[in-house]
């Protein structure tokens, strides 16, 4: 029996890693057929922000009463140099509509608030081209892995929004202006449908990823991750202890209710992956990271 047991614990976490690749069901299929992607091609970019970024970011929030604190802006430090394999990354945030087909497909539960409460019966949240919100980290990482893909790890994700040059915003560096750029402030009261918001584009026209809702991403938060062998290139780094449920994990990009301080492409936050609301959402990429053990 322990055998078996030790079989089928390795059978598991090599399909994590994505070392097996199922079949997708047909429903898997039709679904993936509706995402469009944006191809990120390998090389190198600057993350992170330095000292005098992360101050100045800092005093700023401090003005607009934004209630950031500044570990939050330490958090963004050292500045360094990543490495990436190539990626795709979804040009939008996974709509309820994809999400409704997979929890058709899979009986995995609808989209739930803070509280527990069903968030699709509240007309504000429930519309097939909005964004799902309502969703744990796990529930958008089953969905990922459903169509052979998987949460974005942090590095990728400030990749696909600051690029190569290190823009403050995905569109550039001047600030969010809002009905211009994104959804954010509480301009509309609730996620806008995806795409609303061309001129909040990144240049490779990745849409969204400022404002509208927060984004989950695959690594687990820790303030200190930069630090470590920062005077090195970090090739593909990823911070995630197998399914650890009680840590917490990234969120980038901000929401439809909070202020211009938190759309800042660079800014970590977190948020705990058993938990949901009704601004959190989440985009995909493919292949999966590889999991380092």
């Amino acid at each position: 029996m322990r055998c078996v047991c030790i079989t089928i614990l390795i059978f598991l976490l090599s399909a994590w890693e994505g070392v097996i690749t199922a079949e997708l069901s047909s429903a898997a299929e039709k679904t993936l057929r509706t995402i469009e992607w944006v191809a990120i091609p390998e090389g190198k970019f600057i993350m992170g922000s330095t000292p005098e970024e992360a101050e100045t970011a800092y005093t700023d929030a401090k003005l607009r009463s934004s209630l950031l604190e500044k570990h939050t802006f330490d958090a963004e430090v050292p500045q360094h140099t990543v490495y990436l394999s190539a990626y795709q990354i979804s040009r939008y945030e996974i709509t309820n509509a994809q999400y409704r087909a997979f929890i058709e497909a899979t009986g995995r539960p609808s989209p739930r608030g803070h509280q527990g409460e069903e968030i699709w019966k509240d007309g504000n949240f429930n519309t097939d081209t909005q964004p799902v919100v309502g969703v744990t980290w796990f529930d958008a990482q089953a969905f990922a892995e459903w169509i052979g893909g998987s949460l974005p790890t942090e590095a990728q994700w400030e990749r696909a929004a600051r690029g190569t040059e290190g823009r403050t915003y995905p569109w550039g560096n001047d600030p969010p202006k809002a009905r211009h750029h994104a959804n954010f402030a509480r301009r509309y009261n609730r996620p806008t449908p995806i795409g609303q918001f061309p001129n909040g584009t990144s240049p490779n026209g990745i849409a969204d990823l400022a404002g509208n809702v927060w984004e989950w991403c695959l690594d687990e938060y820790n303030p200190s991750f930069y630090q470590q062998n920062s005077k090195n290139v970090k090739r593909n780094p990823i911070n995630l202890r197998f399914r650890d449920v009680l840590r917490a994990r990234v969120i980038r990009g901000g929401a439809w209710d909070v202020g211009s301080a938190f759309l800042r492409s660079s800014l970590r936050f977190k948020f705990y992956p058993l938990d949901s609301t009704h601004t959190i959402g989440f985009r995909v990429v493919r292949p999966r990271p590889k999991i380092k053990k």
